[in-house]
């Protein structure tokens, strides 16, 4: 999946948390337009999608909101597994 710039709410989303990018299934890959650039971001970012291509529309948002309520953010295995996308 190709990353997009993210705009309107998607950017003030990103922007007032902290973030430069996000994958919302279906709807793509956003990511801001000045870190487009960013190979490991978008490297992060392809790994959720790959994450949803396993397990499917519920099943990606529901396990995703699971992890990060139980073990936190950073702790998620999702997350874990997209930051160690990062670097292939």
């Amino acid at each position: 999946m190709t990353p997009k710039p993210a705009r309107g709410p998607v950017r003030w989303w990103l922007r007032t948390f902290g973030f430069g990018g996000i994958t919302l299934p279906p709807a793509g890959i956003f990511i801001l337009a000045e870190r487009l650039g960013n190979e490991r971001l978008v490297r992060h970012e392809q790994a959720h999608w790959a994450q949803y291509q396993r397990m499917g529309f519920l099943g990606f948002y529901l396990t995703y909101l699971y992890q990060v309520l139980r073990y936190s953010y950073y702790n998620a295995p999702m997350e874990i597994e997209a930051r160690a996308a990062e670097h292939d």
